[in-house]
């Protein structure tokens, strides 16, 4: 285990700690706890690199725990009624279909696919825009603009994704 990996389950534990917060409107707490749930997921990603610790486990544990923490912050916020349901299924369905199609890839080919600045780049935008929404209460017009913007980001980036994913099942399928 490796001090990356460590980082990594400590996100993980992290996600359902601030679940609870959030399903109990403790939305002060959970956002502290947010914010160091980020820094632990730039610290093990340049730990690995810096160190050259990166691992097979910490290629799915660091996916697993970013995709479960924004599975627990968008269910606690739809069940709060602070984003729309439909958000948090574009969300949770674009983060479902990349986990399920790597797991395909990982067993398939004993390969995971690495991330790419598309998707850390729509990941960010997306939490950062549940994050807004989450810090700042937006009135209703300003949440739903959000919202679309979290939608569009969501769709786009897994459009682009499978680009990405059949062009290294191409590759893996030729080596």
């Amino acid at each position: 285990m490796t001090i990356p990996n460590i980082l990594s389950a400590i996100r993980l534990v992290l996600a359902f700690v601030i679940g609870y917060l959030l399903f109990n409107n403790e939305k002060v707490v959970a956002i502290i706890l947010i914010l160091i749930a980020w820094v632990t997921d730039l610290l093990d990603g340049y730990l690995a690199r810096k160190t050259n610790k990166i691992s097979e486990l910490g290629k799915i544990l660091d996916p697993l725990a970013d995709k479960l923490l924004v599975l627990i912050i968008v269910i606690s916020l739809v069940s709060n009624h602070t984003i729309a349901i439909s958000t948090a299924s574009f969300v949770i369905g674009r983060d479902l279909i990349i986990l399920i199609a790597g797991l395909i890839a990982a067993k398939r080919y004993k390969f995971v696919i690495p991330s790419n600045i598309i998707g850390k780049v729509s990941a960010f935008l997306i939490g950062f825009s549940i994050f807004l929404i989450l810090v700042f209460s937006p009135t209703e017009i300003w949440k739903n603009n959000i919202e679309i913007f979290i939608d569009f980001v969501a769709v786009v980036s897994l459009f682009l994704y499978s680009f990405y994913y059949f062009k290294w099942l191409k590759k893996l399928k030729t080596s």
